[in-house]
């Protein structure tokens, strides 16, 4: 299992626990691209949410900052966005989540 994929199964799991208030999806396409987390809001006035993962390795000099930023850039170049949009959430929260052994940064757009 990769770095990633271990993240995006504990964010997952974590987020799982939300499904009385949010269709969770894990990887699929919207836009141009797979997301790594969707929540689409059972009720379409609590917001959407798309989480974007990137997993370091411990020995890389990357600043998580820098990491947590490209995985929200990601998030609109390959425009994660469009199924909630098609579907009618009009607020969507979008988080690019970096992790790097037990350090993790989390931006917010």
């Amino acid at each position: 299992m990769t770095g990633e994929a271990f993240y995006q199964g504990l964010m997952l799991g974590l987020t799982a626990i939300m499904d009385n208030r949010y269709h969770v999806r894990s990887n699929r396409e919207s836009g141009e691209g797979r997301y790594d987390l969707q929540l689409e809001p059972r009720d379409h006035s609590l917001p959407g949410i798309l989480i974007e993962i990137k997993a370091e390795d411990t020995n890389s000099r990357a600043d998580l900052k820098v990491v947590a930023k490209d995985a929200l850039d990601q998030i609109e170049r390959k425009k994660y966005d469009t199924e909630l949009k098609a579907r009618g959430v009009r607020q969507i929260l979008k988080y690019g989540v970096a992790f790097k052994g037990k350090h993790a940064e989390i931006i917010r757009q």
